[in-house]
């Protein structure tokens, strides 16, 4: 019987290795779902810690910056990477977009935000405070530049209106 119940543990690892390699080989939604379950717990743990990995770490902070999570006016109830923020970025738009505020809320309600969503320009929404200094640290990821639209340097908005008075003309 001691011979028997060491086969039938051989048989279960072989089983789990099987679903491990199938897991990898093809994705699907339900394993993308559970990923980002799982990104999202290692976020809650140690996402403050690769913000500040992005400000003080010059020579890995592009590999940091991959692992950024930011919320936008494309959904302000999901986080959202920097490539997913690109990959949903207007093809005239060259620079990636942000508001930082006391709140999610706050920033939601911002008059500065309306134009931006007017025009269907998404914005990320920096609600805690290091969130700024990071994105300071940031000035740009993957050739884009990353820029505060509550200054007045954006010139997404300036180019945008540029090409519209010409088409006028």
């Amino acid at each position: 019987s001691c011979l028997a119940s060491k086969k039938n543990k051989k048989k279960k690892k072989k089983k789990k290795k099987k679903k491990k390699d199938n897991k990898w080989g093809s994705s699907s939604d339900e394993e993308e779902d559970e990923e980002k379950v799982t990104y999202m717990k290692f976020w809650k743990s140690f996402g403050k810690s690769i913000k500040l990995g992005v400000i003080e770490d010059t020579s890995n902070r592009m590999k940091l910056a991959k692992l950024l999570r930011f919320y936008s006016t494309n959904d302000p109830e999901k986080l959202t990477s920097l490539d997913e923020y690109i990959s949903r970025m207007k093809d005239d738009q060259d620079t990636i977009l942000y508001l930082p505020g006391d709140s999610k809320e706050s920033i939601l309600s911002s008059p500065i935000l309306e134009k931006y969503l007017k025009m269907n320009y998404e914005v990320l929404i920096l609600d805690d405070p290091v969130d700024e200094y990071c994105t300071q640290h940031l000035t740009e990821y993957e050739k884009r530049k990353v820029k505060s639209v509550a200054k007045l340097d954006v010139k997404v908005l300036e180019t945008k209106n540029k090409a519209e008075k010409k088409k006028l003309q």
